[in-house]
């Protein structure tokens, strides 16, 4: 994974919100909430409109491909309260989902606990609210 992920304005600040709430305590291991936080920290923000259609955003639905056995999985990443609201949805507070945030097509990530283990690559963005103009999902 690269040095700097790239979010927008709009996801850096409501997933630093998240991470303050009360929420993200009981969901996520401390593990996890650091690393999002660092991340946060570190990231390179610009505006929603601005995004590239190939970086991860909030509510961005990715094809993974495992780059060992070329197995194939969709997933959708979200906020903890919409898991349930999508197929295949995954809490950016999962390790998974902290890892996906702000990464581009082309990266490559580890996914731990997969029955079949990493690395998996980001090979397309299905769907990203902002490439179709929902700069507010």
């Amino acid at each position: 994974m690269k040095e700097r992920n790239t979010l927008t304005d709009t996801d850096r600040c409501r997933l630093g919100q998240l991470l303050m709430s009360d929420d993200a305590r009981g969901l996520a291991p401390w593990q996890v909430r650091d690393k999002l936080e660092c991340m946060l920290e570190d990231a390179y923000a610009i505006q929603s409109e601005s995004i590239p259609d190939d970086v991860v955003t909030m509510n961005s639905t990715v094809l993974l491909v495992n780059v060992t056995s070329a197995t194939e999985f969709i997933c959708t990443i979200v906020y903890p309260e919409d898991v349930d609201l999508v197929d295949e949805g995954i809490s950016v507070l999962e390790p998974l989902g902290t890892r996906l945030i702000g990464c581009e097509v082309g990266d490559l990530v580890e996914w731990e606990s997969r029955s079949e283990p990493g690395p998996w690559r980001i090979a397309e963005i299905l769907f990203q609210p902002e490439r179709v103009g929902n700069f507010a999902l």
